[in-house]
């Protein structure tokens, strides 16, 4: 019994040696990295909200499609990207809006900014355009790794007894290089080039990274014509291929005699982007590589 009751202790004593050397440490250890991987996560996004709040700018991703939206300028707004290669931005510049025959500049206003703070995986921004007697509103939403939606919806204000009858927003879209782009109906389809092209020579084929796809859609666009390609051209090389180019185009809506003080949707366009390189692959050269005939 006294024999018993001694080699118990001594492995008891054993056992607790083993766990103060060696499980203990490893425990600690590992409770501290787990700490400082959350830790750094939390820096690191810290870091980045208040780099994207000095920069003016808001920024979502959903594995390799993005969209940045920056605030303090005409452009990118938003501007799409997929695996860090620009696809499409939106241009406030270029854009416009015309009230009771007025135009202006869609970008000559006042403007606002809010997004969802209380969910990280909202991938929602919202701003606001405000002029004399009318506010759009702009939501821009990252749906999935190739889909974005942007929103429009239109706002007329009185001042004093009149207000707003006839209105048309016209917003520009700008790629460096849209190849063999199509319009059918209010979608519009095209081949992604990474550069820009003037023209194409016979050997040089351009070498898409991906498939840009615009669907608009909504009450107030127009059936059929709501985009339109705004520099269409086209080369014809040696053998009578036809290759089209453009580098931006414009989506229309238009509405009459809308409510007063009333959120009126105006539509919806659907960005999609596909391609068949993997992700994290490089992307190709801009043109094929000519094939040359072997020496006789």
């Amino acid at each position: 019994m006294f024999k018993t009751r001694m080699l118990t202790d001594r492995l008891n004593v054993r056992l607790y040696r083993l766990v103060r050397k060696f499980i203990t440490p490893v425990v600690l250890l590992a409770g501290l990295l787990l700490l400082a991987v959350f830790h750094f996560k939390g820096v690191l996004a810290t870091t980045q909200a208040q780099d994207d709040l000095f920069r003016g700018q808001k920024a979502y991703s959903l594995g390799p499609l993005g969209f940045d939206f920056v605030e303090n300028a005409g452009t990118n707004r938003p501007a799409i990207s997929y695996n860090g290669t620009d696809v499409l931005a939106y241009v406030d510049w270029n854009s416009s809006i015309a009230v009771d025959g007025h135009l202006a500049n869609l970008w000559d206003n006042f403007h606002g900014y809010d997004f969802d703070r209380t969910n990280a995986d909202a991938r929602q921004f919202f701003a606001t355009t405000s002029g004399d007697g009318w506010q759009v509103v702009e939501v821009v939403t990252l749906v999935d790794a190739h889909t974005v939606t942007v929103h429009y919806a239109f706002v007329a204000r009185p001042v004093g007894a009149a207000e707003p009858h006839q209105v048309t927003l016209r917003i520009a879209h700008l790629h460096r290089t849209l190849y063999q782009p199509t319009v059918q109906g209010n979608t519009l389809t095209a081949e992604v080039l990474p550069t820009s092209f003037q023209s194409v020579s016979f050997g040089h084929t351009p070498s898409p990274i991906g498939t840009l796809r615009v669907v608009v859609s909504g009450p107030q666009a127009p059936a059929g014509t709501a985009i339109s390609l705004d520099d269409l051209h086209g080369t014809v090389d040696a053998r009578g291929a036809q290759f089209g180019l453009a580098n931006s185009f414009t989506t229309t809506y238009s509405i009459t005699n809308p409510q007063v003080n009333r959120l009126v949707p105006l539509g919806t366009e659907t960005v999609t982007f596909t391609t068949a390189i993997a992700a994290g692959t490089p992307i190709p050269a801009p043109v094929s590589t000519p094939a040359v005939a072997p020496l006789p």
